[in-house]
């Protein structure tokens, strides 16, 4: 058995549009040409993969099961093309970010860009938003992110910052709400402190920390709930919002500044990588 990677490409075609004609449109093809590979893909596999109802084309229980491995064939191939025909890229990048991102998305990413970019060094300091984009505009780092600073920029990713808790988390008796944040310059405090007081919440500060692992072991041990983004919620937390009487907090958005024009080739790519990652995750 050999599954041809066009085949499987329109096969994923059909199954997300649900229809030939459609499919074609996205792999550029007609119709009968979608048509024909599903045939000689069918062929290959000997087993039926849709069911036509009308003009819709149904995945059957074959086909379910050859979507799973499809994805990954057509992907990894992907990645591969794409792997083998990057320039041969050679360099020092700069690359400033907050802490609270650098727990989150931010690991996994460097490790893929490394991988794939081994002569490239990405050098990582971590400081507040204001800090950062200060230091790309003087030159002093290639690249950076950013939360909600104003002035140029592109929005790459839009991250709600929520409550989060122990599970197990109880009010005190003096029923006033204890909180962890960052230091007094983080955004995220200023929303919490700002959303609690409109809301006529009573609430204390119990935990001050720079530090992201500061913030969660804070809330781990009970002592009190923190306003963090979405995507760094650890797993044995919980997340808290209007249905225990807690605000709604905004939304924050990810802002990618780099080098003015022109940006090295290097530097570039990088930030390719950056919105194509936080993409992806979104």
């Amino acid at each position: 058995m050999n599954l041809h990677i066009d085949f499987l490409r329109t096969f994923l075609a059909v199954a997300d549009t649900k229809g030939f004609t459609k499919a074609g449109r996205l792999v550029n093809r007609s119709q009968s040409a979608v048509s024909m590979q599903i045939k000689r893909l069918e062929d290959e596999v000997g087993k039926p993969l849709f069911e036509r109802i009308g003009k819709t084309a149904k995945l059957t229980a074959d086909g379910n099961l050859l979507i799973v491995y499809a994805r990954r064939i057509v992907k990894e191939h992907d990645d591969a093309v794409m792997a083998l025909s990057k320039p041969a890229l050679k360099g020092l990048i700069r690359f400033g970010s907050p802490e609270h991102y650098t727990t989150g998305i931010l690991p996994t990413l460097l490790a893929r860009f490394a991988a794939s970019y081994p002569d490239v060094l990405v050098e990582m300091r971590c400081e507040n938003s204001d800090v950062i984009k200060n230091a790309v505009d003087k030159g002093d780092l290639d690249v950076g992110l950013c939360t909600q600073i104003h002035g140029g920029g592109q929005v790459i990713y839009h991250d709600p910052v929520v409550w989060i808790a122990d599970p197990g988390f109880l009010l005190p008796k003096d029923k006033r709400l204890p909180l962890a944040v960052f230091e007094e310059d983080c955004i995220f405090r200023a929303w919490a402190l700002k959303a609690l007081e409109k809301a006529g919440i009573e609430h204390r500060i119990v935990y001050v920390s720079r530090s992201m692992s500061g913030i969660v072991d804070a809330v781990r041990a009970g002592l009190a709930i923190a306003p963090i983004v979405q995507s760094n919620v650890p797993s044995d937390l919980t997340t808290l919002g209007p249905e225990n009487g807690l605000p709604v907090l905004p939304i924050s958005d990810i802002v990618l500044h780099t080098v003015q024009s022109p940006v090295p080739e290097t530097v570039a790519c990088f930030a390719s990588h950056l919105i194509k990652s936080f993409r992806e995750k979104g």
